[in-house]
């Protein structure tokens, strides 16, 4: 694909901007919920470094082309991405009770 001048001046287009911010804001409040868990974005420890920190993956608010918000990730440790997805599980397992025993 071929950016043309159609494509820079649709970056800059107000649904553009308002796609950007709602991406933004949901990447701090992921920043803030990480934070919350223990997980810090403080990388700079020595690959022979055996800590027992979490680290999160860089988070940035973004928009596509054609305006949809999205929030990338970046890569994370395996030992975080671990310990994520066992957060994220367990939030999951309580959810789905929380809906069985409501219904």
């Amino acid at each position: 694909m071929k950016i043309t001048e159609e494509h820079i001046d649709a970056m800059r287009s107000a649904r553009h901007r308002s796609a950007r911010a709602e991406a933004r804001a949901v990447a701090e409040l992921l920043r803030q919920a990480l934070g919350r868990l223990g997980f810090t974005s403080d990388v700079a420890m020595a690959h022979d470094e055996k800590d027992d920190a979490l680290f999160w993956p860089v988070l940035r608010g973004e928009v596509t082309v054609s305006g949809h918000p999205m929030v990338a990730l970046g890569r994370i440790p395996l030992d975080s991405a671990n310990r994520l997805a066992e957060i994220l599980m367990r939030a999951a397992l309580e959810e789905q009770t929380k809906k069985a025993t409501t219904r």
